[in-house]
């Protein structure tokens, strides 16, 4: 770098002109300009892909839908409940299982909510 410099000597940088330097900031310009432009196009343009891309999807889903036919099944009036006695048999198998086990049951019913 120290080579680069000693090149140019404190003379040959006062002979550039006013006009020189403008031209050269103006390129730097034009060059710094037309970069940006370029990016913004590109960014530009994957957004158009991304929404044709999008509606293309959407599209499809749509025929998808149109062509099947859509079979709604509601769950049957008989359900089986639960009863109190069935709530109380199973607490009662738990309970003699851990006991067997000779460990603290960790399991207790603290409600019964019908649903």
């Amino acid at each position: 770098m120290t080579d680069l410099l000693n090149l140019v000597s404190y003379e040959d940088a006062i002979k550039a002109t006013l006009g020189e330097s403008a031209l050269y900031a103006l390129v730097g310009f034009v060059v710094v300009f037309i970069g940006i432009a370029f990016l913004i196009f590109i960014v530009w343009l994957v957004g158009k892909f991304m929404s044709w891309l999008d509606k293309k999807r959407s599209e499809k889903k749509e025929k998808v839908t149109e062509t099947t036919e859509v079979v709604e099944t509601k769950p049957t009036a008989v359900e089986e409940e639960v009863t109190e006695e069935t709530i109380a048999v199973i607490t009662a198998a738990l309970m003699a299982y851990y006991q067997q086990e000779n460990k603290k049951c960790e399991f207790t019913v603290k409600r019964i909510k019908r649903i």
